[in-house]
Order: C-alpha cells, then structure tokens, then sequence
C-alpha cells in the first residue's frame, strides 16, 4: 500500500509543478479568480486521475516495448494536469450551496467559502477551458489528430451525456428513495467513472494503443470508477473528516441515495471488493507492466480518504 502511495505522491508533485508553471497568475483586475483557480487545484488531493493518465501509459510501454521518452513524458504531464484542472473544476462547483453545499475540500474551505460563490463559478469556468487550452495547444502536444481525438473525447466526457448529466440525475435524485441499484450505477458511472474512463482512454490515444489494448484499459477503468465511488460512498458514512478533509454525511444530510443507502454496508463493501477484481481482472492477461495498475484497484477499496 505504500509503495503506491509513494507513487502517487511522486507524481501529484510532478502535476503541481506543472499547474504552478502554467496556471494563470497576476496582480491584475481578474488575479483574484486566478488566485481561486490556482487554490483549488495546487497542492492538494491526490491527483489519481492524473496518476491514471501517466500510470496507463507507462504500462502502454511496457507491454508494447516502447519506452517513454523525454518528449513525450512532458506530453503525458501536460495532458494528465489539463485532466485534474477538469476534476478540480468538478470539484469547486460540487461544493457549491446550489449542488452538495459542502464547506470544506481536501481539508481546508470549499473555494466558495475561502472566496465567494460567483469567484468560485467562475473559477470552475475558467479551469475548465484552461485545460481545454492546454490539449489544443502545440506546444503540449505535436501531434495534431492526437488533439483534436482528446478533445473531443474530454468534451463528450464531462457534458451532457457524461459528468454533467451524471450530475444532474445525482441532484434530481434527493429525497428519492425509489433509485435502484442499476439508477445508482448510471449516475455513478457518468458523475464520476466517465472521467476515470477518459483517462486510459487518454493514454491510449497518447501511446498508439491497439483496440483489445485499449478495450482491456477501459473496462479497468470502468470498474476501478465504480469501486472508486463505491468507496467514497462508504468513507460518506463511517470515514474521519479530519482524515478524508470534508465532512461526512453529506449524501444522507442532502437525501441523496448512494450504493450504501440502497446496498447497506456490508453488501456495499462487498461489491467495491468485487468490481476491484474485475477491474484486475481486465488486465492480468498482460504479465508484464500491470503491478501499480492492480495496487491502484486494491487501494481505491482500502483507503481511508
């Protein structure tokens, strides 16, 4: 367990370097929004996302024998840091008094309350065409038909048909105790697999990836989402805020129904183990390259924030 977290610490520093370096930043009229964006995004959490991006595509070199170089570690930085300045900007309109109402974030204010709902908006506006600014850009990454493909794969990931209205049914779903376990399953999958899918997917459009590689990694990442969240929805019930860094019972204070509502928590802690393993599952065929890919499965079930 600490060999991954060592990992995913190593690479949290190298994606803060990045968004240090390339966040917007300013002593002009508009430097309390980059203030907020850079809040929010610098220094906390622990990046998993952006880990996935990098830790996908270096198993994409492994299995296919094509070490990673310099140029194209920079590439997979700059993608993987546009891809948490989407979850960040994910994050800061969740907390929101309109969506979870949520005073705190990754242990110190939600950015609303450290600055004020409307620079909070704005600030989730602004990381996500920021991140959209860096994949476009040349200068992140060469390849054009690459661009244009992430693009339009982070586009659809987190609009209407994926994180947006994974979030919608979330919010329409309080003080609806009627949701059964394949609703459940739909929102969760869209609110929070489908940029955990996009990641893998990411890395294999970054590493030339072949369909039944690409295929293996997403099916991975489709049950790696759903034990994520499955987890979450556990740690909402009997996690330690002063560990997990934002206050628990947040789904049953706003009525939301979640997979411990509808499963319990003996059968929910069950089926995180269970869809842990099929994500492994995806992916054992391949012998070499998959160890910090199946410790990430195992620790998104164990972990306690």
């Amino acid at each position: 367990m600490n060999d991954i977290l060592n990992l995913v610490n190593k690479n949290s520093y190298e994606i803060d370097k990045f968004l240090n370096n390339n966040l917007p930043n300013g002593n002009g009229l508009d430097s309390r929004l980059f203030e907020a964006m850079r809040y929010s995004c610098i220094n906390g959490g622990k990046k998993i996302r952006a880990f996935l991006v990098m830790e996908a595509s270096r198993f994409l070199s492994v299995i296919n024998n094509k070490p990673i170089i310099k140029d194209q570690y920079f590439e997979l930085i700059a993608v993987a840091s546009a891809i948490e300045a989407v979850h960040c900007y994910s994050l800061i309109h969740d907390d929101l008094p309109a969506m979870d109402n949520s005073p705190l974030r990754r242990g110190k204010a939600a950015n609303h309350i450290k600055f004020d709902e409307y620079t909070a908006v704005l600030a989730g506006d602004a990381l996500q065409s920021w991140a959209f600014q860096i994949i476009a850009d040349p200068i992140y990454i060469k390849d054009v038909q690459k661009r244009s493909s992430i693009s339009l794969l982070v586009a659809k990931t987190i609009g209407a048909m994926g994180m947006a209205g994974g979030q919608q049914a979330d919010m329409e779903s309080s003080n609806n105790d009627s949701l059964n376990l394949e609703e459940i399953e739909w929102i969760q999958n869209h609110k929070t697999g489908a940029l955990i899918s996009c990641c893998v997917h990411i890395a294999a459009i970054m590493s030339d990836a072949t369909e039944d590689q690409k295929s293996a990694l997403i099916n991975y990442a489709n049950n790696l989402g759903l034990a994520f969240q499955i987890a979450d929805d556990l740690l909402d019930v009997n996690g330690d805020e002063s560990i997990i860094g934002k206050p628990i019972m947040q789904d049953n204070e706003n009525k939301i129904s979640n997979f411990v509502t509808i499963l319990g928590i003996k059968s929910a802690q069950k089926k995180a183990i269970e869809v842990s393993e099929k994500a492994i599952n995806s992916i054992k065929n391949y012998e070499n390259g998959i160890e910090n890919l199946v410790s990430l499965a195992k620790y998104t079930v164990n972990r306690n924030y």
